[in-house]
């Protein structure tokens, strides 16, 4: 028994080594399950999240895109493809509207809080004409990055084609437009014979905007340099003239005002003779021609010499949207630089960035419009600039025709402050006569006692047009003037003032401008007779007014006073050293 407890024993023991290796094994296949079990569950949470993320588990949201009239077309075909990719965007299933606005009425739209509904729904994205327009909120930082140019179109003048070949020959820039605007004949003297002058349209609109920025430009800068207009040149005389002699001929041209680029360029086309068209150039871009042209119209794009402006309709995320919107924007714009959307703007008329840049890519040429290299691209002015430049257009100067009647008697050779009084004033009118406008008439009396034989005044330069030879003239008469006797008022005012009614001119306002520091001293003529015989050349139909600064004191007061009123002018009094002199010298001595 013994033995057969050991034998069973024995058999025992090989039982258990028996069994060990199929626990390895059963083991082993559990954790490769286990881990094969993991993996799937793994794979089944990652397909479950990207099913989530392509079910948009956070749901729907509206890409809100607004756009200028010239590109929402564009704008809306490149939506259209984009929204067909079904774009998820933050765990949000992502369409677009394109809201058409234009961007003069989308940028004050925008200014305003709460923004203006009639603009449309406020968007993530704004795709204005031209960066100038949104210069304000980028400069109020409310822009999420730096805004990119989707598409360019240079701004031209639409034209008739045999003026585009005209104004070309005679190498006309932006600065000639104003002087081409205002004097009568002017298109002719330049071989377009049977056109008269230039008759501009200058519809409302970023477009007409630029095309202005860059006559005022060109008016401080001939040599069209890269600096930005500021707001101080866009208010001082020479581009105030500039543009109120354009916004009057466009006014002239169609007393009411086409309301856009296309009714004004309707203008143009509508009869058979373009010279006699009510409208003769329009600000546009060349994108606004090209659909134009490729349908037929006889139309050309004349490009002024000088920089030039463009329509670069950047893509601009605006900040104040919720974080989905501003993604959704961004990878949008993104979306429309992409080569195959690119089309899309082409086909339009607009140009686009090659991949490199560097260039651009051009549509096919047209008659009447090709596309060439832009030389020297135009700056963009500051906001304030762009805002005087509009004040202008909308309340334009008109020409000011006025005669200097100075007082040289011996008074004004007293000391006032580190100069003599004759100094003083004679200073402060260079600098005013230097920036009257081209269009203005300006005349220089002085007077004292018998400057001119038997006469107390002398006209030292006729009433003649501001041009670089009467300034020039009218400098070296002011600077060798030097102090004579008595203070012949009366007289020589009479005498100025018949003057002036009799070589009254129609366009703009006329006026005598009489400096003196002291009474007059001529009892020949009493004050009551004085101011008589200035009723009595008072002509309704040519009117005149007559505008006093006193220099001092003056006991003859009441009598300038009266003489001011009758007339309908102004007396200021200020002494000759007070720094505010010419300021006022030059607001007494233009239109208002």
């Amino acid at each position: 028994m013994g033995e057969h407890r050991r034998t069973a024993s024995t058999s025992g023991g090989r039982r258990g080594v028996s069994r060990g290796p199929v626990v390895v094994v059963v083991v082993l296949v559990l954790l490769v399950a286990a881990v094969l079990g993991w993996f799937a569950l793994r794979d089944r949470i990652t397909d479950e999240g990207e099913q989530a993320a392509k079910a948009c588990v956070e749901g729907d949201a509206v890409l809100a895109v607004t756009a200028d009239p010239d590109i929402a077309d564009a704008v809306r075909t490149v939506a259209a493809a984009w929204d067909a990719t079904a774009p998820v965007v933050r765990d949000h299933c992502v369409t677009t509207t394109v809201t058409e606005t234009a961007s003069d009425v989308a940028a004050a739209a925008l200014a305003a809080d709460p923004s203006d509904a009639a603009a449309g729904p406020r968007p993530s994205l704004w795709i204005p004409a031209t960066s100038a327009d949104a210069a304000p909120l980028i400069d109020a930082r409310r822009v999420d990055s730096t805004p990119r140019s989707l598409a360019t179109s240079p701004v031209v003048l639409g034209v008739a084609p045999t003026l585009a070949d005209t104004l070309g020959a005679a190498a006309v820039g932006w600065a000639d437009l104003p002087r081409l605007a205002a004097t009568p004949g002017s298109l002719d003297a330049i071989g377009a014979v049977g056109w008269g002058s230039l008759r501009p349209a200058l519809p409302a609109g970023s477009t007409t905007t630029a095309a202005l920025v860059s006559v005022a430009a060109a008016v401080v800068d001939p040599t069209a340099s890269t600096a930005s207009l500021t707001a101080d040149q866009a208010a001082s005389a020479p581009v105030v003239s500039a543009v109120s002699a354009l916004s009057r001929a466009a006014t002239d041209a169609t007393p009411t005002p086409p309301a856009d680029a296309a009714a004004a360029l309707d203008a143009m086309v509508q009869g058979d003779d373009p010279a006699a068209a009510p409208v003769h150039a329009v600000p546009v871009t060349e994108q606004q021609l090209y659909g134009r042209i490729t349908e037929g119209q006889q139309l050309a794009a004349f490009r002024p010499a000088g920089s030039t402006p463009s329509a670069d309709h950047p893509a601009v995320v605006l900040s104040d949207g919720d974080a989905t919107g501003r993604a959704a924007a961004a990878a949008f714009a993104e979306f429309a630089r992409g080569a195959d959307q690119q089309q899309a703007f082409l086909r339009q008329g607009f140009r686009v960035p090659t991949a490199d840049g560097t260039t651009e890519a051009t549509p096919p040429s047209v008659a009447g419009l090709t596309f060439p290299a832009i030389g020297q691209p135009a700056a963009s002015p500051e906001p304030a600039a762009r805002t005087a430049v509009l004040d202008t257009l909308a309340s334009p100067t008109r020409p000011s025709s006025t005669t200097v009647l100075l007082d040289v008697s011996g008074s004004m050779e007293s000391i006032d402050g580190s100069a003599t009084r004759l100094t003083n004033v004679t200073s402060a009118l260079r600098q005013v006569i230097g920036a009257v406008p081209d269009t203005s008439r300006i005349g220089l009396w002085t007077y004292s006692r018998a400057l001119d034989g038997s006469r107390p005044y002398r006209v030292e330069v006729p009433l003649t047009e501001a041009n670089s030879e009467s300034r020039a003239a009218l400098d070296s008469s002011l600077a060798g003037l030097s102090p004579a006797t008595a203070t012949s008022t009366y007289a020589s005012a009479q005498a100025a003032y018949e003057s002036a009614v009799q070589n009254w001119s129609g366009d703009g306002t006329n006026s005598v401008l009489l400096v003196t520091d002291g009474p007059n001293d001529d009892t020949s003529i009493s004050a009551a007779s004085f101011l008589q015989s200035i009723a009595a050349a008072t002509d309704p139909a040519r009117p005149v007014r007559i505008d006093v600064v006193s220099l001092t004191q003056n006991s003859d007061i009441a009598t300038l006073r009266s003489l001011a009123g009758q007339t309908g002018g102004d007396l200021v009094e200020v002494s000759s050293s007070d720094p505010s002199l010419t300021a006022t010298l030059d607001r007494l001595s233009s239109d208002r």
